[in-house]
């Protein structure tokens, strides 16, 4: 029988899952760079466009965080209003650090208002700014409502 190397013999067994590096160092670390880089750009092509649409107030009615394989994401569920009629969306932001997720959930936590922009004669379609976000924060004045 020809001499097999123990590293070979074990390929797609649990035993060679338990002592490979990948299952032990949680996958390789360029995964997470690179679902958040693609998050990133699909944010940037969706906000397109929104910076002229209407800043209203909406209130935070949940939040919570996916991890796992590749970034970090913090999920961000609200409701608004506009000529009575209630609608609901979720706002997902990327993050490369799982801390940085947690902050951004205790900054937007259940209860709390967050500015979102509406799209003019289409109120089902809003978008979270982070700039607005940002300009708020710092106290720096926002565009006209």
């Amino acid at each position: 029988m020809p001499h097999v190397s123990p590293l070979l013999r074990d390929v797609g067994t649990a035993r060679y899952r338990e002592n490979s590096w990948e299952a032990n160092m949680g996958g390789l670390v360029i995964d997470i760079y690179v679902e958040f880089l693609i998050r990133v750009i699909i944010r940037f092509f969706k906000t397109r466009g929104s910076a002229a649409w209407p800043i209203i107030e909406a209130k935070v009615t949940s939040t919570g965080r996916r991890g796992g394989y590749g970034c970090d994401v913090a999920d961000v569920n609200y409701h608004y209003r506009v000529e009575g009629e209630l609608y609901a969306a979720t706002d997902s932001v990327p993050f490369i650090f799982m801390n940085s997720a947690e902050q951004y959930l205790e900054e937007h936590s259940a209860g709390s208002k967050l500015l979102v922009r509406i799209k003019s004669g289409s109120p089902e379609c809003s978008i979270v700014r982070q700039n607005d976000l940002y300009r708020q924060a710092h106290g720096y004045p926002l565009p006209e409502k």
